[in-house]
C-alpha cells in the first residue's frame, strides 16, 4: 500500500511538472503577455533551464552512481573536466578569439537538434516508467515513433531561435516556410503512426496513466508547431523537461536523509552557470562552450539512464523500487 502510494504521488509529480509549462506559457502568449517581464518566470527558466544540466553534478555525489562511472572514466570523468577546463580558459581570453558566424550557426543547429532528440528520448523513458509501475512494457517501437514529433518541433522553431540567438532578423527566411511544411507533415505523420501503434497495442496502453503520459509525450512539441512566439514555445516544453529532469534526479539521489554533497555540487555548478550566463555577451567562444556543456549533460544522461545496460538498470530498478515492485 505504501508502494502504491508513492506511485500515485511520483505520477501526478511527473504530470504537474510536464503539464504546468506546457499550459501556463502558451496561455501567457495568448494574453500577450511580455515573456521578458516577469520574474517568476525568469526564475522558472533558470531553474528549469541552467539548474536542470546543473543538476546533473548532484550524481556525483552519490556512491552508488560514482561505483557506476568507474569503468567508463573517460566518459564520466575526462569529458566533463576538458569542457569545464575550456569553458574556464575561453571566459577569461575567449573574447580574444572571435568564432565566425558560420561555424557558431553550424553548431547551433546541430545543438537544437540534438536537444529535441535529447527531450524526446527522456519522454519516451517516462512513459516506460510509467507503464512499468502498472505492470506493462511498452513497445520499443514508439521510442523511434516519437522522434517524429521531436523533428517537428526543432524545424518549426528552429528559424525563429537561430534569428534569436544570432542577432540576425534576415537568417533563414527563405527556407522557413518548407520547413514549416515539412514540420507539420512530420509532427501529422507522428501522431496517425503512434495511434496506430496505440491501438494495435491496446493492452499494453491501457492503463490511464500509461495512456496519459504517452499522449503527452505526442503532444509535447505542439506549442512549437503552432505558437508564433519562439520564447514561449520553446520554453514551454524546455521548461517541462527540465522539471521532470530534476524531478527524476532528486528522485533518484535522495537518501534517508538529505546529501549535502548533492546539495553543495548542484549550487556550485547553478552559481558558476549562472556566472557564466552574464559574460556570454559578446564571447562566441564561451557561448559555443556553453553549448558543449549541454553536450556533456546529454553524453552523461544517455548512459546514466539507460535501462537496457545491467548497470544502470539495477541502480534506477534500486532508487525507484516503489514503481517496479
Amino acid at each position: 500500500m505504501q508502494d502504491e502510494a508513492k506511485r500515485t504521488y511520483f505520477y501526478y509529480a511527473l504530470l504537474a511538472t510536464t503539464l504546468v509549462p506546457l499550459l501556463a506559457l502558451p496561455f501567457l502568449a495568448a494574453r500577450n503577455f511580455p515573456f521578458d517581464q516577469s520574474l517568476l518566470l525568469g526564475l522558472a527558466v533558470f531553474a528549469g533551464g541552467l539548474g536542470h544540466v546543473a543538476s546533473t553534478a548532484c550524481v556525483y555525489a552519490d556512491k552508488s552512481v560514482r561505483e557506476l562511472m568507474q569503468p567508463m572514466k573517460l566518459r564520466f570523468y575526462a569529458l566533463p573536466i576538458g569542457c569545464v577546463g575550456l569553458t574556464v580558459l575561453a571566459s577569461i581570453w575567449g573574447s580574444k578569439f572571435p568564432v565566425t558566424q558560420s561555424v557558431y550557426i553550424g553548431v547551433y543547429i546541430i545543438h537544437l537538434f540534438w536537444l529535441h532528440f535529447h527531450y524526446q528520448k527522456q519522454n519516451y523513458g517516462l512513459v516506460a516508467f510509467v507503464a512499468a509501475s502498472q505492470g506493462k512494457r511498452i513497445p520499443k517501437v514508439l521510442s523511434n515513433l516519437l522522434l517524429l514529433p521531436a523533428l517537428a518541433g526543432v524545424l518549426a522553431i528552429m528559424p525563429s531561435l537561430t534569428r534569436e540567438a544570432m542577432q540576425d532578423d534576415s537568417l533563414m527566411r527563405s527556407q522557413e516556410a518548407w520547413m514549416y511544411k515539412v514540420a507539420l507533415a512530420a509532427y501529422i505523420a507522428g501522431v496517425v503512426l503512434i495511434g496506430r501503434l496505440v491501438w494495435t497495442h491496446r493492452a499494453e496502453f491501457s492503463r490511464a496513466r500509461t495512456a496519459i503520459i504517452a499522449a503527452v509525450s505526442c503532444l509535447f512539441f505542439l506549442p512549437a508547431v503552432l505558437l508564433n512566439h519562439s520564447n514561449y514555445a520553446f520554453w514551454s516544453y524546455a521548461l517541462a523537461h527540465g522539471f521532470q529532469y530534476l524531478l527524476m534526479v532528486f528522485t533518484l539521489t535522495k537518501g534517508p536523509k538529505v546529501s549535502f554533497r548533492a546539495v553543495a555540487a548542484f549550487l556550485v555548478s547553478l552559481i558558476g552557470g549562472g556566472y557564466l550566463l552574464k559574460t556570454l555577451g559578446g564571447n562566441q567562444a564561451l557561448l559555443i562552450c556553453g553549448i558543449l556543456l549541454n553536450w556533456v549533460h546529454f553524453v552523461l544522461d544517455a548512459k546514466l539512464w539507460r535501462m537496457s545496460e545491467p548497470g544502470p538498470r539495477k541502480l534506477i530498478r534500486g532508487r525507484f523500487a516503489f514503481l517496479f515492485d
